[in-house]
């Protein structure tokens, strides 16, 4: 597989880095995955401990309590519960972008790809209900934000900013609220993860031992060095100037900032909507399995070596000796032919490319290597996931570029390799038989190259036969960005089966890192993205306002007068309508108020020190415009005196609503004032 963009290029370098640092084995580029379910596990565990202290009356000073005086365990739970919820932003990002940029999600993938796009997006809304629920004034900048943005998107009928023009406004039953959502959505995110790895068999849902450790030594020394602390305590009546910022949960707030509301509702909806529909884009797809009954045993092996679940035993159909017959379930089939090599009967094959189409190829093209030279004759198994192909292949003459002694077969995967075709190739005349695959951990299908080398190894059916000679078949694990690799690989294995004396050339395949020098370099290496969360989860590095700010907050609710009269009717004129079809908002059956339709919308203009600031016009809520009208505006200015002029009108031509306000305001620097005119009129 060739990189198709300069983004997979750059994720193919930095997953060779960290390969040589820690051999593939120990890449945790290769268990994002896991590593995510490690510090949701983490987060779940101190989650629990901070929620036995937790209670919603007094939020500010319950986290207080917790943080400083039991520093030894509430405190270093809080910080361990806070920075292992950023890493876990870090790790299911950079899970998503390894899994879109190397084509993961599409066929039968979708339903990895769609939940995986869901935790992530909870995640966040996790994040940001923990920060809310600390109320501090990282918590005040949570909610007048979100308030904002749920203003936009009007959920609720009342413009939820309303519940925070001051202090005395904020409820005990809004933190319960936010309570009950944070720790509801984790149950959620477990039932998600679930469907996540629904389809995958044995999903690899825990880190090597290596690697468990140095998150929970990176996770604990974050929490001992830099423990979390709240901000000031938070203040309605205060601009939050300098609250400290998380990138990793707040960065939607300096967007929807900066982009204009419409535009910016537009782009997150649509770039939302593209992801979530990207596996149903049109992408090429080999036809599925099939499975030929007349020779399946029913052993189960196929089933139990796929990778994603795509094959069922289920009792004959054809009335044969053997009780059971494997199934391939299209939908989930990615045609990796995986089973193709775990079938020893030539039962199961993809119509494209069968065990006994192989060996025919096998065949034909050993008995084309010319015998002008005294090279060995090599065949090359490669899978097309692990070499840019194009880079190797001599198309023509289906060997490889510039070695005409190698003939070369690609596979979808190299774990569709049968034990037999390594048989009949030797049979067929070859020296020497060359394995190339994904490297460990990385495989596209998962478990091919697993798989493959159990078999090898006579420790997974099929077994290869014992009379083949091992020392003439060389396993080598590849990625798409060494593809050249390969040829130095390749005449190395030439002189090796010329002098066959493998001492040396074994010795550089086996070489291993010592355990212990690989969780050192872990923990060196965790250090850079503890730093990182440190570096965007605790500092005043973005604020809405400037230093010599203040705000105005203007707001009412307000029931306008119907466009059309209310109509009066008589007693017997209302008796004689059926019961529900009768409208009334008067207790006296003598004269009942038959009043429905639209209501007028209010006309808002504010003048400060004599400049126009504002001129709105407000339409009752509600789908029939037959609601409270709702306003609420926020009026940025310097502080000082100022005279604020208000006029609210409608459109009614007798009697109109004409309300003017006309008052003198003093507000000093990062002051909030507040006009409510509710009832007011």
């Amino acid at each position: 597989m060739k990189p198709k963009t300069s983004l997979q290029k750059i994720l193919l370098y930095i997953e060779d880095f960290f390969n040589k640092i820690f051999t593939p084995r120990f890449n945790p580029f290769y268990y994002l995955g896991a590593i995510s379910s490690i510090l949701f596990a983490v987060i779940v565990v101190s989650g629990i401990y901070l929620f036995i202290f937790y209670r919603t009356n007094h939020p500010y000073q319950i986290v207080q309590n917790i943080t400083e005086k039991q520093w030894y365990a509430g405190g270093v739970m809080r910080s361990i519960h806070r920075y292992a919820s950023d890493s876990l932003i870090i790790a299911l990002i950079l899970h998503t972008t390894r899994e879109y940029l190397n084509r993961r999600y599409s066929h039968s993938r979708w339903l990895a790809w769609v939940t995986g796009l869901l935790l992530l997006i909870i995640t966040i809304i996790i994040g940001i209900t923990g920060y809310w629920l600390v109320w501090d004034e990282r918590a005040q900048l949570v909610a007048l934000r979100t308030s904002e943005m749920l203003n936009d998107i009007r959920i609720l009928i009342e413009p939820i900013s309303i519940s925070f023009l001051n202090n005395e406004g904020v409820s005990i039953l809004l933190f319960f609220i936010l309570h009950l959502v944070h720790l509801a959505l984790p149950v959620a995110m477990i039932i998600l993860i679930g469907l996540h790895v629904f389809r995958h068999s044995r999903p690899v849902i825990t880190t090597p031992r290596m690697m468990t450790y140095a998150i929970l030594i990176m996770l604990f020394a974050a929490a001992i060095i830099m423990p979390a602390k709240s901000a000031p305590p938070a203040d309605l009546g205060k601009l939050t100037m300098d609250a400290p910022f998380d990138w990793f949960y707040f960065f939607i707030f300096p967007l929807r900032t900066i982009i204009p509301k419409q535009p910016f509702w537009i782009i997150t909806a649509g770039i939302t909507l593209l992801l979530f529909i990207l596996p149903w884009t049109k992408r090429q797809r080999l036809l599925p399995a099939e499975v030929i009954l007349e020779n399946c045993t029913g052993c189960e092996q196929c089933n139990k070596d796929c990778p994603f679940e795509a094959i069922r035993i289920r009792s004959r159909t054809d009335g044969l000796a053997y009780k059971m017959e494997a199934t391939v379930i299209s939908e989930r089939c990615v045609s990796c032919g995986i089973c193709v090599g775990a079938c020893d009967f030539e039962a199961i094959n993809l119509p494209e490319m069968g065990d006994v189409q192989i060996k025919e190829k096998i065949n034909k093209l050993m008995a084309y290597v010319k015998q002008t030279d005294k090279s060995p004759k090599i065949l090359l198994f490669i899978c097309a996931q692990s070499a840019a192909l194009k880079n190797i292949i001599d198309i023509k003459e289906n060997s490889v570029k510039g070695m005409a002694n190698v003939k070369v077969i690609a596979l979808p995967c190299i774990g569709m390799l049968q034990p037999s075709m390594v048989e009949t190739g030797f049979e067929t005349g070859a020296d020497g038989v060359f394995l190339c695959g994904c490297l460990h951990g990385d495989c596209h299908y998962r478990e091919g190259n697993i798989w493959l080398h159990a078999r090898m190894e006579g420790k997974r059916l099929p077994f290869l036969n014992r009379t083949i000679d091992h020392n003439r078949i060389l396993e080598y694990q590849l990625s798409p960005i060494n593809t050249n690799n390969l040829f130095d690989e390749i005449r190395l294995f030439e002189e090796y089966l010329s002098s066959y004396n493998k001492s040396e050339y074994k010795k550089v395949r086996v070489a291993k890192l010592n355990e212990k020098k690989i969780l050192k370099r872990m923990i060196a290496f965790s250090a850079v993205p503890a730093l990182l969360i440190l570096f965007l989860s605790a500092r005043p590095m973005y604020s809405f306002y400037s230093k010599d700010d203040s705000l105005i907050k203007f707001a009412f609710k307000y029931t306008s007068r119907y466009k059309v009269d209310c109509k009066e009717v008589t007693e017997k004129e209302t008796e004689a309508k059926l019961k529900h079809m009768r409208k009334t908002n008067s207790l006296f059956p003598v004269m009942r108020m038959n009043c429905t339709g639209e209501r007028l919308p209010v006309n808002v203009v504010i003048s400060l020190d004599d400049k126009n600031v504002l001129t709105k016009t407000y339409h009752p809520s509600d789908l029939k415009r037959d609601g409270t009208t709702y306003v609420y505006e926020e009026i940025i200015t310097i502080a000082g005196k100022h005279n604020l002029m208000a006029r609210i009108t409608d459109s009614k031509t007798d009697n109109p609503l004409n309300y003017i306000l006309d008052k003198e305001i003093e507000i000093k620097s990062g002051e909030v004032a507040v006009i409510d005119l509710t009832n007011k009129f």
